[in-house]
């Protein structure tokens, strides 16, 4: 699959969601308050569950390590099929948290009754995680890095493809949700199918 086509249905399926933000808010009183952005709110935060909030959050932490992990990559991989991935994994994994960044802000705000401002608080990594990117930035180039790495990278994208699967599982309602982890999905599958074939390589 292009990647361009999944990076731009990743941002497409956020469109009214977003666009919500920037059309004001019945406590502002700025224009769009009453049209768009409460049609927004209805298709999107409104129907946001635990369930959908939950999943989110999930996905973002899981990929924030992947990410993390692939900047280190990106300087230090010596494989080149491994370092092109690392590229890869970096522009997914940031359009990917942007857009649930997008989606979670209004979702919080309806769930807490209060504005967030734009300003989503960051996602907090585990110390099993950062104990894990430590030892990877520690870690000499050579191809012991580059077999931890795509160690670390099967089993975050073992984790984050169950995360999806038990939310496809649950038939979500919300719609912009759903095919945004029907697309995440797509993404994790290909590459989790790319790091198969990176280790059989490397054997």
């Amino acid at each position: 699959m292009d990647r361009r086509i999944v990076l731009a249905g990743l941002a497409a399926a956020v469109t009214v969601p977003a666009f919500a933000q920037t059309s004001g808010s019945p406590s502002t009183g700025q224009p769009g308050a009453a049209g768009a952005g409460s049609a927004a709110s209805r298709m999107g935060a409104q129907q946001m569950t635990q369930g959908d909030i939950q999943h989110m959050q999930q996905t973002m932490r899981l990929g924030m390590i992947a990410l993390e992990t692939s900047r280190v990559a990106q300087q230090k991989a010596q494989n080149p099929d491994l370092k092109r991935f690392s590229v890869f994994e970096i522009q997914e994994q940031t359009t990917l948290s942007e857009v649930l960044r997008s989606m979670m802000e209004p979702a919080t705000t309806s769930a807490t009754g209060v504005a967030s401002g734009g300003n989503t608080p960051p996602m907090q990594m585990d110390a099993q995680s950062m104990e894990m990117i430590q030892r990877l930035q520690n870690t000499q180039p050579g191809e012991a890095f580059d077999r931890q790495y795509l160690q670390g990278q099967m089993e975050g994208h073992s984790a984050l493809l169950q995360v999806q699967t038990q939310y496809l599982q649950g038939n979500p309602q919300n719609r912009e949700h759903l095919n945004v982890a029907k697309l995440a999905r797509t993404v994790i599958v290909e590459h989790v199918t790319l790091l198969e074939d990176i280790q059989s390589k490397m054997r």
